[in-house]
C-alpha cells in the first residue's frame, strides 16, 4: 500500500484528500453509535441483528488506511479488512465520497464533510450515508483524545443535531492488531 509520509503540520493545511492519505493509520476514538454499527456490520459482513454492542465496543479496533489511488482500507475485528473507493468532492476540498468496493448485503457508503478540526490531531466528519442516515466520526492521529478535546467534539456534534446518548468511544487498549 502506498501511504504518504505523515507530516502533521502540512497534513492539516492541505485538502481533506491530501490530509487523510498522509495519516497512517487513522483512528476513530469517538463517533456516533450508528456510524460504529454501520462500519462494524460492513467489516464483519453480518446482519446488524447478529452483531452485539459488546463486540462492537470492545473488539472493533477500527483503523482506516487510505492510499494515494483513492482506495481506503478499514481494518478491525482482529484483522478483517474492507475496501472502499473514495472520490474527492468537486468544489469542496474538505469532503469526499466513499463506497464499498466489495458489495455486501447493504451497500455501505456516503459522503463525508469535515466540519471541525484542531489542525493538529483530529478532524470531525459529518456523514451522509447512501441509505439516507446521518452519522459522524472523528478521525485522529491517536487512538485517544484529551477530555477537553472530546468535550469540544461532543458539543459540536450536538450543534449539528446529533444526540449525546448516541455517542461512543472506541476502546483501542485491548486491540490485538
Amino acid at each position: 500500500m502506498d501511504i504518504l509520509d505523515f507530516e502533521l503540520t502540512e497534513a492539516f493545511d492541505k485538502t481533506m484528500s491530501k490530509r487523510v492519505t498522509s495519516i497512517d493509520p487513522i483512528y476513530y476514538p469517538v463517533m456516533s453509535t450508528l456510524g460504529l454499527y454501520r462500519v462494524s456490520v460492513d467489516i464483519l459482513q453480518k446482519d446488524a441483528r447478529d452483531v452485539s454492542f459488546a463486540a462492537v465496543y470492545y473488539d472493533a479496533c477500527i483503523k482506516l488506511y487510505i492510499n494515494t489511488n483513492g482506495i481506503a482500507f478499514a481494518k478491525g475485528f482482529n484483522g478483517l479488512t474492507r475496501r472502499y473507493a473514495t472520490t474527492p468532492l468537486s468544489g469542496n476540498p474538505d469532503g469526499f465520497s466513499f463506497i464499498g468496493v466489495d458489495r455486501f448485503k447493504d451497500v455501505y457508503g456516503g459522503t463525508l464533510y469535515t466540519t471541525l478540526t484542531d489542525n493538529k490531531t483530529f478532524f470531525f466528519t459529518a456523514v451522509c450515508m447512501v441509505n439516507g442516515e446521518m452519522s459522524w466520526g472523528v478521525e485522529s492521529t491517536s487512538p485517544t483524545l484529551p477530555e477537553e478535546t472530546k468535550k469540544k467534539i461532543f458539543d459540536h456534534a450536538v450543534s449539528l443535531g446529533f444526540n449525546r446518548e448516541d455517542f461512543t468511544e472506541l476502546k483501542y487498549d485491548t486491540c490485538k492488531n
